[in-house]
């Protein structure tokens, strides 16, 4: 009688880089420590602000993980006292908003966060390709290369819903133009043809309906499948998408960032 085998991935080889994460959840902050375990990382998890502006400076880690809502000092105030400090203002910062409450970019100052990870259905695999970029470390979790990469345009005039968006959608192995208005976006489609567009749908000059109706007017580009975003819910809003050629219309505040990533990828087959 033979015992059976089973295949475990295999831990990496140890990283020299220190990682601090300051997570209020701590179930989910101690999933992202046993990731970065696995993936050859030393970490350490602290659960509130100020325990964890203390550990910043016993430790001054490779990077550091910031939750928005933290106990005791909240993300924001943490972030605010390292970026002044002028030896922890040198450690790249990732802020975390991970339990469904938007990041307030009125409150981070600018160039003291790196990486904004916004999706209430975040998960670690994603934060650790996030970290492994950050050092130049290649992706552990690609098994083959990604080969006819689908072509996307996305037009979104958000900084930091255009930003976070965009990463998830090239970490999800899309080729993707980012424009941040009307005029950019159809400069770019002048002289190619992609896949796939979405257009928000607020946007100043031009909106989405406006960039939509110009490209299904181009016999080059009227095939190709757009989707609307938009921030409400409007009936007649969906109804003059669906008129002007929209395959899709999809709620921001309804749908996770993989949500949407996964109808753009059904915009694309």
């Amino acid at each position: 009688m033979f015992a059976m085998r089973y295949n475990t991935p295999m831990p990496a080889a140890p990283k020299k880089e220190k990682i601090v994460v300051i997570e209020g959840d701590s179930a989910f902050g101690q999933r992202i420590v046993d990731a970065l375990k696995n993936e050859g990382y030393t970490s350490t998890l602290v659960t509130d602000g100020n325990t964890g502006l203390k550990v910043l400076y016993d430790t001054l880690p490779a990077l550091v993980l910031v939750d928005v809502v933290l106990p005791g000092s909240d993300g924001y105030e943490l972030i605010a006292k390292k970026h002044n400090d002028p030896i922890l203002t040198k450690i790249p910062t990732f802020l975390l908003s991970t339990r469904g409450v938007p990041i307030n970019m009125g409150k981070v100052a600018q160039g003291s966060v790196q990486e904004f990870i916004l999706d209430l259905h975040a998960d670690t695999t994603e934060i650790v390709k996030r970290i492994n970029r950050t050092f130049g470390y290649p992706d552990s979790t690609d098994v083959s290369p990604v080969t006819n990469k689908k072509k996307i345009v996305w037009v979104e005039d958000d900084k930091l819903i255009g930003t976070i968006l965009a990463k998830k959608l090239t970490a999800s192995g899309f080729d993707l133009f980012h424009a941040s208005n009307g005029d950019e976006a159809l400069k770019y489609l002048a002289t190619n043809v992609p896949d796939a567009i979405v257009l928000d749908l607020l946007m100043p000059g031009m909106n989405g309906f406006d960039i939509l109706q110009k490209v299904k007017n181009d016999p080059r580009l009227k095939d190709v499948p757009a989707m609307i975003l938009s921030n409400l819910n409007k009936q007649s809003d969906i109804d003059r998408a669906r008129i002007l050629g929209a395959k899709k219309f999809l709620v921001k505040a309804a749908a996770s960032l993989d949500q949407i990533v996964e109808e753009v990828e059904s915009l694309c087959n």
